[in-house]
């Protein structure tokens, strides 16, 4: 996740759905349930649009959102939104759960491992199905890290410092 001014990357809008206007949204694990209708969020394009959108109807579909925005009603309007970057103020998604982080405040954190061995910096989170995957480079190194308790031992991000374990395998 990125952020612009004090927003905070939340998602993408991935494709159409259906012929009405809807639109299939990923989301950042956490962030699913806070797009309701009546939400208005900042959409950003790959070629610098950028457009204020406000929620209609949503509903769950399997882990990712069917949304329908206001003036977004054809097919055709809905194809223009595909790929574009959903953001959110933190406000809107209020305080994280113990242990949560978000994104832009771990990414070019430094990582360690739980012997104090300087691992590089997390440069990236992948969202996968199981869990997320932190990215963390050392150079031409990179390590991929399950976000599991197992491994992220600690995230201290007034010092910039992660501890990680590595389990067998990971490094």
């Amino acid at each position: 996740m990125k952020q612009l001014d004090d927003l905070i990357e939340a998602g993408a809008i991935r494709r159409p759905h259906g012929i009405k206007g809807e639109v299939v949204i990923d989301l950042a694990r956490d962030l699913i349930d806070i797009v309701t209708e009546s939400l208005e969020l900042r959409a950003t394009g790959r070629r610098g649009g950028e457009r204020t959108l406000t929620v209609e109807r949503a509903r769950g579909h399997r882990d990712r959102r069917i949304v329908q925005f206001q003036g977004v009603n054809t097919v055709e309007d809905a194809e223009a939104l595909r790929g574009w970057s959903i953001w959110l103020t933190r406000e809107q998604i209020g305080p994280l759960a113990e242990d949560r982080w978000f994104v832009t405040d771990i990414v070019g954190i430094d990582v360690y491992t739980d012997g104090d061995e300087y691992l590089g910096k997390l440069t990236e989170v992948m969202y996968m199905p199981a869990n997320d995957v932190y990215v963390v480079r050392n150079g031409e190194k990179e390590i991929l890290l399950p976000v599991i308790d197992d491994v992220v031992r600690s995230v201290d991000i007034d010092s910039g410092r992660m501890v990680v374990h590595l389990m067998e395998g990971l490094a």
